[in-house]
């Protein structure tokens, strides 16, 4: 975040006001979207910057490094963070046609240089392919039923894990649909009450802040089962994947009115029905990190590892190849057709190379 000796303006148009403003004059999801993001921009923004005339080409150009680097922690896609940094040049935009500002300093050059590109082809991106797939779910089942079946084990994290990971490599959810993620306290992991395991559907908070319900395959539901049956939690507002780091523990414990325990944290959280926090995106990257390594994953080089947005790839290019786009878009809960279609046009690119190579074979 940029930072300056300088005060905040003493005069100008408070950059909330613009920015209700601004959502009043659109509807639909279009303006929950932008109010979202506007709001989380405004939240991101110095102390210094406190109205419109504030905003300047180096607070913007700060913004978009903001953005880049939460793209390449696999946080966001870099769509995505062209989208949230448009939305506030838009704002703007709005505030010059209206005489706030005279000018737009999300426009000029210098602030939008750090922007991630758009331009990456789609079959560049990581896909988990059917075999990573396979070797991660496989090592984390092997690990589960190991630690299940060692009666000096504490099977709850492999089981935990097992669960996790089926869960992001059959349903195609967004990490932080599943998982905490601290910039959005609304985000604050899968509960089990969002979970109907008989019926095969999970109910998530989506990328448009409404609540979606996504399919849960077999694959995912019998993990999921033993996880639940493991765990046996106390409440249904339960996380469904909990989280261990144990000063997250104590804290929820000191929180629940309890001294700080000398044993172990997580027992003392299931004793007294104390609800854990759950796991971040964070602590997922860096789970999947291990993971990738220990399972020896194909196809992975030096220092990659299995991203949480490349198992969302991965579900859509197996639905795409094998069902077509519709099924693809439906499970990926996508509500422009395009999206899906830009996604995996790496596929109808190659498609169309095989069909028309068939044509000019037969001349």
């Amino acid at each position: 975040m940029e930072s300056s000796n300088s005060g905040p303006s003493p005069g100008g148009k408070p950059l909330e006001t613009a920015a209700e403003e601004f959502v009043a004059e659109r509807d639909g999801n279009y303006a929950s979207n932008l109010e979202y993001c506007l709001d989380k921009w405004i939240d991101w923004t110095p102390d210094h910057v406190q109205a419109l005339e504030d905003v300047s080409t180096r607070t913007m150009r700060n913004y978009a490094s903001h953005l880049k680097r939460r793209v390449r922690a696999d946080a966001i896609s870099a769509s995505t963070a062209r989208t949230y940094y448009n939305y506030v040049s838009a704002l703007l935009n709005r505030a010059v046609e209206v005489g706030d500002l005279v000018e737009n300093p999300a426009e000029k050059r210098e602030a939008k240089k750090l922007l991630p590109s758009e331009t990456t082809n789609s079959g560049d991106q990581q896909f988990w392919q059917p075999e990573q797939r396979r070797a991660i779910v496989s090592y984390v089942d092997e690990q589960a039923r190991a630690a299940i079946d060692d009666p000096e084990a504490n099977p709850f994290e492999p089981v935990r894990n097992r669960a996790l990971i089926t869960t992001l490599a059959y349903t195609g959810v967004r990490g932080a649909e599943v998982l905490a993620d601290y910039r959005d306290e609304r985000r604050n992991g899968l509960r089990w009450h969002s979970v109907d395991l008989e019926a095969g559907v999970m109910t998530v908070l989506g990328k448009s802040q409404d609540r979606e319900e996504t399919a849960l395959p077999q694959q995912a539901v019998a993990p999921l089962e033993r996880l639940r049956t493991l765990v046996d939690p106390p409440a249904d507002g339960w996380p469904v994947f909990p989280s261990r780091h144990p000063p997250s523990l104590y804290s929820a414990i000191e929180d629940a009115g309890y001294d700080k325990p000398d044993g172990d944290p997580w027992g003392f959280c299931l004793e007294h029905g104390i609800e854990p926090p759950s796991m971040s995106t964070s602590g997922a990257r860096t789970l999947l990190k291990r993971l990738s390594e220990e399972a020896d994953v194909p196809g992975l080089e030096d220092d990659e590892y299995l991203t949480l947005h490349g198992a969302r790839r991965g579900v859509g290019e197996k639905l795409y190849r094998e069902r077509g786009a519709a099924a693809a878009q439906r499970t990926l809960r996508h509500a422009d057709p395009q999206t899906t279609s830009e996604m995996y046009s790496h596929i109808e690119a190659s498609e169309l190379a095989e069909d028309n190579t068939a044509v000019f074979d037969n001349e």
